[in-house]
């Protein structure tokens, strides 16, 4: 893990290899666990999720949040987005005011590993960006919904065809979200709205509230 973390924590860690993580042990939790697209609350505990790098390797939500928390996990629809790509660009600008605050950022999308490197290529992204090859994360931190019939036909219309994009090959995405997890796995903050185009966190709240955890 803590290979992993060294060399995946760096600029540019999209570019290089990783090794594979074994997951920790996942509480059995998932029957209780909400699926209304809400998000979870600060205070509640969030399960593990396994997601993918660009190497196809696996990575355990829960663990790099033991290593590295508190982590600020944002999810973005992906790199057809116009609203993700501003917003994906505007973490970057923060990243050194963020780490100075003592957060690791996390960015969390359906789309396959390779979309998903395309998009950090474009937006110049050295943080962290993992595909959530089975919305597990999505699911997890409850964010994750199904686009309606009519949504589907009109972004169809727009040349988005979410089957071939994200890695799961459903038409599913996340709502916009933020969340700031500690060590324990316990959200401290979260900021979550169906508003793709407004529903965004601010990076500056988001730092404000690491600086309150000190």
């Amino acid at each position: 893990m803590k290979h992993f973390l060294a060399a995946a924590l760096t600029s540019g860690v999209l570019f290089a290899g990783v090794a594979q993580i074994t997951p920790v042990a996942r509480a059995d939790d998932a029957a209780q666990a909400p699926t209304d697209g809400s998000g979870l609350k600060v205070g509640d505990t969030m399960r593990d999720s396994i997601l993918t790098t660009r190497d196809l390797e696996s990575v355990s939500l829960k663990q790099l949040a033991q290593e590295k928390g508190p982590l600020v996990v944002t999810f973005y629809r992906g790199g057809w987005c116009p609203f993700c790509n501003k917003a994906l660009a505007g973490w970057q600008s923060k990243m050194e005011e963020l780490e100075a605050a003592g957060g690791t950022f996390v960015a969390i999308t359906p789309e396959k590993p390779d979309l998903m490197i395309e998009t950090a290529k474009k937006n110049k992204l050295n943080y962290l960006v993992l595909s959530d090859a089975n919305n597990e994360a999505a699911k997890a931190l409850n964010v994750l919904f199904t686009v309606d019939e009519a949504t589907r036909k009109k972004y169809e219309g727009y040349g988005i065809h979410l089957e071939a994009s994200n890695a799961s090959g459903e038409w599913k995405l996340p709502h916009p979200a933020t969340f700031i997890i500690d060590k324990q796995g316990v959200v401290k903050y979260a900021h979550v709205d169906p508003d793709y185009a407004k529903g965004r966190a601010e990076p500056g709240e988001v730092i404000d509230a690491l600086k309150s955890l000190k």
